[in-house]
């Protein structure tokens, strides 16, 4: 009995471990994102360096594992999870800022995830996880009316972000209920997306890359298609598994307080009260959501 508590627990642990993984990484994928937006990188051009250069490095295991990858379920993931979301994800960098994309995206997507996980996967959640979720959804409301009501166009980049939370909650939830093993969904979502946007991005060859430097090119193909895709896929995908979905996705809500405090100096974007209220919100959210039930759940033991 001992041993069989000992090894839940360490299973747990390396859960949390997968899941402060994916969590850096997707800070470093927003600010990543959004200094590629700044240095002229079209949408395009984002999604080719992100999936075009994932596909050639993993072309070998894609290959290995074609008849995994090719199955219909495999090929729904790959294009929620890769092909809809990146394209709403990037838009949303071409218009808004990274400030935005840092409290609506983490902050956006525990509640999408919750909501359909248990509409299509049964999951039921705490009262603790729906006070949490209803907290955060404050906050990103307050956000996005100071956005409809002030005289900046970051409207259109916003509603991009939402989008792509409805996106990778539809995603997040079918990985878990399908229960693919995550690196098997990491190279679905990249065979899928690049062959679906490759023939459209060819009809673009005379335009792309104009203006950016090799340097950012680099840069991004190198975060892009090896951390944000490879590594980060594989972590959320087990964190996934052995957390939960709910969790998992309530755990993200960690992302806006690091890519809030990194984006201001890194791209001088405006604090406001909306993003103040936003993010105080989306923390205090995660720590309802989370924090309480364990400390409950301990208190009950002892």
């Amino acid at each position: 009995m001992n041993g069989q508590r000992e090894n839940d627990s360490n299973k747990i642990a390396y859960g949390y471990i997968y899941a402060l993984v994916a969590v850096l990484i997707w800070t470093g994928f927003i600010l990543i994102s959004r200094a590629g937006a700044l240095a002229s990188l079209s949408l395009s051009d984002m999604m080719m360096v992100r999936f075009g250069t994932a596909f050639v490095l993993f072309s070998p295991s894609i290959w290995m594992n074609r008849k995994i990858v090719f199955k219909w379920r495999m090929m729904v993931l790959g294009s929620v999870g890769g092909l809809a979301y990146s394209l709403s994800v990037f838009n949303g960098f071409q218009y808004a800022p990274a400030t935005h994309g840092a409290l609506l995206l983490p902050g956006l997507m525990p509640i999408m995830i919750a909501v359909l996980a248990y509409y299509l996967a049964g999951e039921r959640h705490s009262r603790f996880a729906w006070m949490g979720i209803g907290i955060s959804s404050l906050g990103i409301l307050v956000l996005l009316l100071e956005t409809i009501f002030s005289d900046v166009s970051y409207l259109l980049g916003d509603i991009s972000f939402v989008v792509a939370c409805f996106f990778w909650g539809v995603f997040t939830v079918l990985l878990r209920r399908w229960k693919f093993a995550p690196w098997h969904a990491t190279l679905g979502v990249i065979t899928i997306t690049t062959l679906v946007f490759t023939p459209y991005y060819l009809t673009l060859l005379p335009t792309v890359f104009e203006g950016v430097s090799y340097g950012m090119i680099g840069l991004q193909a190198f975060y892009q298609a090896v951390m944000a895709i490879a590594i980060q896929f594989v972590c959320y995908g087990k964190a996934v598994h052995i957390l939960g979905a709910t969790k998992m996705g309530a755990l993200m809500a960690i992302v806006p307080l690091l890519a809030s405090v990194l984006a201001v100096p890194l791209f001088d974007e405006q604090i406001t009260m909306g993003l103040i209220v936003a993010l105080v919100c989306i923390v205090l959210g995660t720590i309802v959501g989370t924090t309480l039930p364990i400390r409950s759940l301990i208190l009950k033991v002892k």
